[in-house]
């Protein structure tokens, strides 16, 4: 019986740090610009078959494939916020709220037609980072991909907390989540670092979704589990809070792997709502939120 659940809190674990890099990118916009980007998940899709086709046309090996899914996805990213979100920084648009969701709900559909089109619904799988079974102590029995996975997870979300936290982009950052118009005041340039937020956001979903890939399966539409699983992340660590969103995704992996191994594996993703509803009953603002004071 402890054996079993140990076994799931590691293979929990190992699947929330890649909910976490997903989930940190979503935050890290949110808490930049107030923006919810609904075309995340296809960000994550883009940098997925970045990673495929960097493998199966050019060659590379599944690591190096790795720098291609963070092109792939920071490049939509910075497309998104400079075309797509441009009127935002203008005077143009009164609620600015509800273009964006608009704006990028619509994106994101477009996008999926698109690789609908160009990639056909043929489901294709990236090689493994680490192929590989190991076994700690006969207790502990995992796979090297995930670790692999979620080594590399890991060590980019300790750059992006050195980033934010060490560095002046990250004080720019920290100063526009803080006051907005406060930043842009002393002299920030808010669509210049708003892009910078895009850009990274989408980079870290490309990779994601790329460590992701030889677990699961990349087609046009995986960007909607992508962008559900990044939701509930955020939702429940608390919007805008990087170190909401690493632990919050630990966390979701550790319930999710557990709900399957111990009840029904029909409703993993039942698992997540489930736990997202009773984090927002006790406290609406998420497990290292804010309250937003109201004037």
């Amino acid at each position: 019986m402890s054996q079993l659940i140990l076994q799931s809190i590691v293979l929990g674990i190992l699947q929330g740090g890649l909910y976490a890099l997903m989930a940190i990118g979503l935050s890290l916009v949110f808490g930049v610009l107030r923006v919810v980007n609904f075309a995340h998940g296809e960000f994550a899709m883009l940098g997925s078959y970045g990673a495929y086709f960097a493998v199966s046309q050019m060659g590379l090996p599944a690591p190096v494939a790795i720098v291609a899914a963070a092109l792939a996805g920071g490049l939509a990213g910075l497309v998104t916020n400079s075309f797509v979100l441009g009127p935002i920084y203008s005077s143009r648009i009164e609620r600015k709220g509800e273009y964006t969701i608009v704006a990028t709900f619509v994106l994101s559909q477009l996008l999926i037609a698109a690789a609908t089109v160009l990639f056909s619904t043929t489901y294709r799988k990236l090689p493994g980072l680490w192929n590989t079974n190991l076994n700690f102590l006969n207790t502990i029995f995992v796979s090297g991909n995930r670790i692999a996975a979620f080594a590399m997870a890991m060590a980019l979300v300790a750059l992006v907390f050195w980033i934010v936290y060490r560095t002046n982009l990250g004080r720019a950052w920290r100063a526009l989540t803080q006051n907005q118009l406060g930043a842009a005041v002393v002299g920030i340039d808010v669509k210049r670092y708003a892009t910078y937020a895009f850009v990274v956001s989408g980079a870290l979903a490309g990779v994601a979704a790329a460590l992701l890939a030889p677990l699961m399966f990349i087609f046009p539409s995986s960007g909607v589990v992508t962008l559900a699983k990044a939701f509930i992340v955020v939702i429940i660590g608390g919007m805008g809070s990087i170190g909401g969103s690493l632990v919050a995704g630990l966390l979701l992996g550790i319930i999710e792997t557990m709900g399957t191994i111990w009840g029904a594996s029909g409703y993993t993703d039942a698992y997540g709502f489930a736990l997202m509803i009773a984090v927002l009953l006790w406290r609406p603002q998420g497990l290292f939120g804010q309250k937003e004071r109201m004037v």
